[in-house]
């Protein structure tokens, strides 16, 4: 009889457990996406985590993934990258770069180099985001971003949206006002600014938007936050890291500014962002978090 009980008490610390995270199929990754150090380790609130399709990436492997608890509301959604993808980088030493064949997939974008990382269904039922573009900088970009880094796109339009946006031409008025226009100035945040004409003006993405403490003294790039629009719509969210910082271990949460009206009334938006490392099997996670509905 004790043996029998002892062994009831098992099964049920085991349902107790399964209860408070359930996953898509498809896990090779780390089904441990939320038990390290993300922002729900203190939530005491049961999750689902639910999880796009593994892509590989570089010399690894990414997906996104997206935690909503009990009440259907998001909680977190992430980029998870393992950590091969940080291994062998094609950075250039000697003013030659050769691109590995595997950071472009097929049906994704060659132009820029994007990879694109699917989300699940549940992710674009709970916010406003409907694809992941991930870009590789490995001699950086201005303006001040001249280190090898990560550009990681949270798409709010689609991809056939964005694989239409042109490639910035100031002989067509249409495109430059396109990529310039923004008549509706609450749409982004008051302390983000866009650089003028053809400056941070890209195909299949859109115009980039800059915090303005970014322009005001000595900064040292390691993360930031940018925004994107396209068309008088604020149309991304882009954390950019470094790879040395991604390389360093170091962690970071803390919140980004908002705009005062959004695209989607209704939905779902984070308020802050947060990179962290799964400390046993080291995988690296990038995420949203925060959400709030606006």
């Amino acid at each position: 009889m004790k043996t029998l009980i002892n062994n009831l008490k098992k099964v049920m610390a085991l349902v107790i457990v399964f209860s408070f995270c359930s996953c898509s199929t498809n896990d090779d990754l780390s089904n441990a996406s939320t038990s390290t150090n993300s922002s729900l380790k203190t939530s005491s609130d049961k999750f689902n985590v639910f999880k796009g399709p593994e892509v590989q990436y570089l010399n690894g492997k990414a997906r996104s993934w997206i935690s909503i608890n009990k009440e259907g509301f998001p909680l977190e959604l992430a980029i998870e990258f393992t950590p091969d993808v940080l291994v062998d980088l094609p950075i250039p030493t000697d003013g030659e770069m050769v691109m590995p064949e595997n950071n472009i997939l097929p049906g994704t974008l060659v132009e820029d180099g994007a990879t694109v990382l699917p989300l699940h269904s549940k992710a674009k039922e709970v916010t406003p985001f409907e694809h992941i573009g991930l870009n590789f900088q490995p001699m950086g970009h201005d303006p001040g971003f001249n280190v090898p880094h990560f550009d990681l796109h949270f798409y709010a339009i689609t991809l056939e949206e964005r694989l239409a946006i042109p490639t910035y031409d100031q002989n067509n008025q249409d495109i430059v006002d396109a990529f310039n226009l923004f008549p509706d100035p609450t749409k982004m945040p008051n302390d983000y600014v866009k650089p003028p004409l053809i400056q941070a003006s890209y195909p299949n993405m859109g115009k980039h938007w800059l915090p303005i403490s970014w322009f005001i003294g000595s900064n040292t790039f390691t993360h930031i936050m940018v925004y994107g629009s396209y068309a008088q719509k604020n149309t991304f969210t882009e954390p950019m890291i470094t790879v040395d910082y991604l390389l360093s271990g170091e962690e970071f949460s803390g919140t980004y500014s908002q705009p005062l009206t959004f695209e989607e009334p209704g939905n779902n938006y984070p308020t802050k962002y947060n990179i962290y490392h799964d400390e046993l099997n080291g995988n690296i996670y990038i995420t949203l978090s925060d959400f709030v509905t606006r």
